[in-house]
């Protein structure tokens, strides 16, 4: 079972949480956290392929991610927000014939998502978001006659959660786990990222 069955439990605990959000903070006020804003992230990128094959087990590798993205955060609790997310080395096999060929896939999504936030205390709050990944796969190697199988592109649906704190009212670090649904049509994209935000 993929890892990531359990994102939409957990969006949909946080979105119900939200409605009440001062029912779990602290007594200390939050730091207001609303506007405009723009971010960048680092991390890791996975996925697997979409394939039943006898080498199913092996196609999940850990490969590099990248994103920038910008929004508006309405309220304290709900905002929108667009990004772009490069992953890249994410590690596929290929079969052809009687081999195995072990390939490295660049991918990456252009998304728009409704964020849901609930703060923690003073500066600590959980994330999540859901809206829509449009992705691409644009490149594999070594090319083989299986290389056209892995490129593409397919429109998914994301789901993301994440924990997120704010060091002032301007400035915020969050760590978050993303999926992006089918990047292509037998390549899945996700990503975990450490990034930082900053609000006008």
């Amino acid at each position: 079972m993929n890892r990531f069955t359990t994102l939409p439990v957990i969006c949909a605990a946080l979105a119900a949480l939200s409605v009440h959000p001062q029912a779990y903070a602290q007594a200390s006020p939050t730091i207001a956290v609303t506007g405009p804003y723009v971010g960048i992230s680092f991390g890791a990128a996975f996925g697997n392929r979409e394939i039943d094959d006898s080498n199913s087990n092996n196609d999940e590798g850990l490969g590099r991610g990248a994103k920038i993205y910008a929004g508006y955060q309405l309220t304290e609790t709900f905002g929108l927000q667009a990004g772009y997310v490069r992953m890249s080395a994410l590690n596929q096999n290929t079969g052809y014939g009687t081999t195995l060929v072990k390939q490295t896939v660049t991918g990456q999504s252009t998304y728009f998502a409704g964020t849901a936030r609930l703060p923690l205390g003073q500066a600590f709050a959980l994330t999540a978001k859901v809206g829509v990944s449009l992705g691409k796969v644009t490149d594999a190697s070594p090319s083989t006659p299986a290389t056209k199988s892995l490129l593409g592109s397919n429109t998914s649906f994301l789901i993301g959660t994440g924990v997120e704190y704010a060091l002032n009212p301007n400035v915020s670090f969050s760590v978050e786990l993303e999926s992006y649904g089918k990047l292509a049509e037998q390549v899945k994209g996700n990503t975990l990222t450490l990034g930082t935000r900053f609000t006008f």
